[in-house]
C-alpha cells in the first residue's frame, strides 16, 4: 500500500501544482484583478470640535478636504460594481500634526476584504486654525442704481442696526463695515424690501469668506422716495438808508435758485423760497452789505434741499450815495390841471427859465430829461391846501409837480402863484 502512495510521488506533486495552477489561471480569466479610479471624493473631517471648542476655528487649505482622485483595486467582480458613494474618506482632527495636516484614512462601505488596495492622489487634509473672533457692528446701507429723473432717495431706515459677525481672527478683524445694499433703479415711489448684508473691507472691497458667520443676514429695509424741483430764491428788504443814501434795487446772491424735495402733494404748492425782509434790514445803511443767510431755517416743513452745500447763501443788498441833477425848465411847461368850468388860471413867480435840481440814485437820475418833465398844480390839490369847498378867485402860492419818478426829489421845492379868475361872460 505504502509502495502505491510513494509510487511516481513527484509525478503526483507535479499534478497537484498543475492543477492549481490551472485554477488560478481559470479564476484569473473569469474575474481577473483590475483598477477603478474615483474622482473628486469628499474626506469628511471628525472630531473638529477638538478645535471649535478651544475657542478657535479652522478653515481647509487648498481644496484639500477633496481628493481628485481615489484608485480602487481588486477583484472585477467586486471593483466594478463600487461607485463614488462606496468610498469612505475621513480625516480625524484630534490627531492633527503639528503642521497643522490630519491624515486621511479611506476604506470601502462593501467588500472591504476583497479589496487589493485603495490609493488616493493626497493623503492629508491641510487646516489652518485660527482664534474665533466676535465684531458687533453698526450696520450701514448702500444704495445702488439711479431713480427716475425729478426724484431723489430720501430717509433709509432698517429694521435692525446692528449685526455680528464671528470667524478667524484675521478674516473678521478687516471687516471695517456692514451694510444693506437696495436697487433703486427706476422707482418713484416709496420702496419696502428686504436687503442682504454685505461685509467690506477698508478699501471697499468685498469679504465673502465663508467661515464668517452673521446674526442675521437681511434686514427690512423702508426707502423714501422724494420728487425735486427747483425754485427761485426771492429776497425781500426793510427800512431806509442814512439820507442822502438810496438803495439800487439790486439784490445779489451767490444762488438764484435751489433744488429742494419732499413728497409731491407739498412741492406742487411751493413756487419759490421767500427770505423774510427783517434779514435785509437797510435801516441807517450808508455802505452795500452783505449777509449769510441759512436757507434750512426758511424751508417749509417736510422739504429739505437736496445739496446741503447751498444751504449758506451770501446776499448783497447794494446802496449807493445819492448825487445831484440840475434841469433847466421854461414856465410854458407849467400847467395847472382839474381846473373847473367858469375859471381861467395863469401862473407867475417864476423866470422865463429856470433850474430845478433833482436827487437821487445815478441810475433814476439817467432817467429824467427836461424834455420828459411837465410842471403842474393841481387845483384839487390848492383846494385841499387852503380848505376850499369851492373854488375862489384869488392868487395862490403852489408848489409845482414835476412828475419825477418814486426814488428821485427835488432838492428845493418850486414855488409859483396861480391866479384863479372867474371867465368874464
Amino acid at each position: 500500500m505504502k509502495n502505491k502512495l510513494t509510487t511516481n510521488l513527484g509525478l503526483k506533486l507535479i499534478s497537484v501544482l498543475f492543477s492549481i495552477v490551472l485554477w488560478l489561471v481559470g479564476t484569473s480569466i473569469g474575474n481577473p484583478t483590475t483598477s477603478k479610479s474615483f474622482y473628486n471624493v469628499p474626506v469628511v473631517l471628525e472630531n473638529t470640535d477638538a478645535i471649535t471648542e478651544s475657542g478657535r476655528v479652522y478653515e481647509v487649505l487648498e481644496n484639500s478636504d477633496v481628493i481628485s482622485r481615489v484608485t480602487i483595486r481588486g477583484p472585477r467582480s467586486v471593483v466594478s460594481s463600487m461607485s463614488e458613494s462606496n468610498i469612505v474618506a475621513t480625516a480625524d482632527v484630534s490627531n492633527i500634526s503639528s503642521l497643522d495636516t490630519v491624515s486621511i484614512k479611506l476604506a470601502t462601505n462593501i467588500n472591504q476584504d476583497q479589496i487589493n488596495s485603495i490609493t488616493p492622489s493626497s493623503d492629508t487634509v491641510k487646516l489652518n486654525i485660527e482664534n474665533k473672533k466676535t465684531k458687533t457692528m453698526a450696520l450701514g446701507t448702500k444704495i445702488s442704481g439711479e431713480v427716475s429723473d425729478g426724484y431723489m432717495v430720501g430717509d433709509i431706515t432698517t429694521d435692525q442696526n446692528l449685526v455680528r459677525i464671528s470667524g478667524p481672527e484675521s478674516v473678521v478683524t478687516s471687516v471695517s463695515k456692514a451694510v444693506a445694499e437696495i436697487t433703486v433703479t427706476g422707482f418713484t415711489s416709496d420702496i419696502s424690501t428686504s436687503a442682504e448684508i454685505r461685509l467690506y473691507d477698508a478699501d471697499g472691497n468685498a469679504v465673502d469668506d465663508p467661515n464668517i458667520t452673521q446674526n442675521i443676514k437681511s434686514v427690512n429695509v423702508q426707502v423714501s422716495i422724494l420728487q425735486t424741483k427747483e425754485v427761485p430764491l426771492v429776497f425781500h428788504t426793510q427800512g431806509e438808508p442814512t439820507y442822502g443814501y438810496g438803495f439800487t434795487g439790486n439784490v445779489e446772491c451767490d444762488l438764484q435758485t435751489v433744488t429742494i424735495c419732499g413728497k409731491s402733494s407739498v412741492l406742487k404748492k411751493i413756487q419759490s423760497i421767500d427770505i423774510p425782509a427783517e434779514l435785509l434790514d437797510m435801516t441807517n445803511k450808508s455802505d452795500t452789505f452783505t449777509e449769510e443767510i441759512d436757507l434750512l431755517q426758511y424751508l417749509p416743513d417736510n422739504v429739505q434741499l437736496v445739496d446741503l452745500a447751498d444751504s449758506v447763501v451770501a446776499v448783497t443788498v447794494d446802496i449807493e450815495p445819492e448825487i445831484s441833477k440840475k434841469i433847466e425848465m421854461r414856465e410854458s411847461r407849467i400847467h395847472v390841471t382839474n381846473l373847473p368850468d367858469g375859471f381861467t388860471a395863469s401862473v407867475s413867480g417864476v423866470e422865463e427859465t429856470f433850474i430845478i435840481e433833482v436827487i437821487g440814485l445815478a441810475q433814476d437820475l439817467s432817467e429824467v430829461q427836461a424834455s420828459s418833465l411837465e410842471g403842474t398844480v393841481d387845483i384839487n390839490d390848492l383846494m385841499e391846501k387852503f380848505s376850499l369847498e369851492e373854488l375862489q378867485e384869488g392868487f395862490y402860492t403852489m408848489e409845482v409837480s414835476f412828475g419825477l419818478p418814486d426814488d428821485v426829489r427835488l432838492l428845493e421845492p418850486v414855488e409859483v402863484v396861480v391866479h384863479i379868475s372867474a371867465k368874464q361872460e
